[in-house]
């Protein structure tokens, strides 16, 4: 079975946590994370409350310099066009949320950089340039439910966290939404938030209709949440392919890096429903759980779901888990070992 190391949370005894991260990580190999290591995580959408916060990656960046690593924190851009969209707007937002080099003590990159660069490996993925130049890459995943993945964790966080756009809209093809007419009260506030113009009016005698444009819409799902009637919503087993794709890239990426040394990190703080680039008013799906280390990517998101429940997700979670392993990725046999 593989170990999961874990450090259990303790009500309002954040502190505790990010002293024993130093013992979690050494028990976990760090020290084997040598040359220059791709710190990737999330450093949340603007106005979202809830992603880990710098003083966690901070002692981390300080951790890995004690073993030798010459650290950078990095994630890439999004599909989507909020304030992560280009690489200048994400680090506007991650310097806003205190994610500065002068307080992490290592650099700041954006992965893609300014032009969505990246080292194609097939026909459908290409990894983020910086991320594939690396020595070393240890994973930050925050475990949050997800709308769309049922659960967000470390499989999902190399999926849609280590690719260009167009790896990213390959994944979220299968989450473009289907429109149903009889629904439609032609709000049009689809329209409003739709930054693709994939969303448009035909004339249709007496009623105009609204017309999805597949060739423009890039499966981004903001003109779902948008939609109060539903109709437009996700087609019939858009979450379980969705689950899939991730998988599926996951494992690509991982297999076709030039590096084997990874380490994933799994936080079960603040854990909400939604993942990280949403910037709803937090709610909390259960009380914070601890600190998963592990270098294997099945383990740790298998554990994180047991920990948390899968009764608290919405749909499946283990879809995704089941797929990886199933390519080859890890085993969903584990056993925990607290630090």
């Amino acid at each position: 079975m593989s170990k999961v190391y874990f450090i259990p949370a303790n009500a309002n005894e954040n502190v505790l946590l990010i002293e024993k991260l130093g013992t979690l990580l050494g028990r976990v190999g760090v020290g084997n994370l040598n040359g220059v290591v791709a710190l990737k995580m999330h450093m949340g959408e603007r106005k979202n409350k809830t992603f880990l916060k710098p003083v966690y990656v901070r002692k981390i960046v300080e951790v890995l310099k004690k073993h030798g690593g010459d650290t950078f924190v990095t994630d890439t851009t999004t599909v989507y066009k909020l304030a992560r969209y280009n690489a200048m707007d994400y680090y506007r937002t991650a310097f806003e949320h205190g994610f500065l080099p002068s307080y992490l003590g290592c650099p700041v990159i954006i992965a893609d950089g300014l032009k969505d660069e990246g080292v194609q490996v097939n026909e459908k993925v290409e990894i983020a340039r910086s991320i594939y130049d690396s020595d070393a890459m240890l994973l930050l995943s925050h475990a949050t439910g997800h709308g769309s993945a049922s659960f967000g964790g470390a499989i999902k966080n190399v999926a849609m966290g280590c690719v260009t756009k167009k790896s990213k809209i390959y994944q979220h093809e299968v989450t473009k939404p289907t429109y149903d007419n009889e629904l439609c009260t032609q709000c049009d506030a689809c329209i409003e938030e739709c930054k693709f113009d994939a969303i448009e009016i035909k004339e249709n005698g007496d009623r105009d209709d609204r017309e999805l444009i597949n060739e423009k819409c890039v499966g981004c799902g903001c003109c779902i949440a948008a939609c109060e009637t539903g109709a437009l919503h996700l087609q019939v087993g858009a979450k379980e392919n969705f689950q899939l794709r991730i998988a599926e890239v996951a494992n690509t990426v991982l297999k076709s890096l030039p590096y084997s040394n990874c380490i994933f990190i799994n936080f079960l703080i603040d854990i909400t429903p939604f993942c990280d680039c949403e910037d709803l008013s937090p709610e909390y799906m259960c009380p914070d759980i601890g600190i998963l280390a592990s270098k294997d990517i099945v383990a740790i998101d298998q554990a994180t779901i047991d920990l948390i429940g899968k009764h608290s997700f919405e749909g499946d979670p283990t879809i995704q888990v089941k797929e990886a392993h199933r390519l080859g990725l890890g085993e969903q046999e584990y056993e925990i070992c607290r630090v």
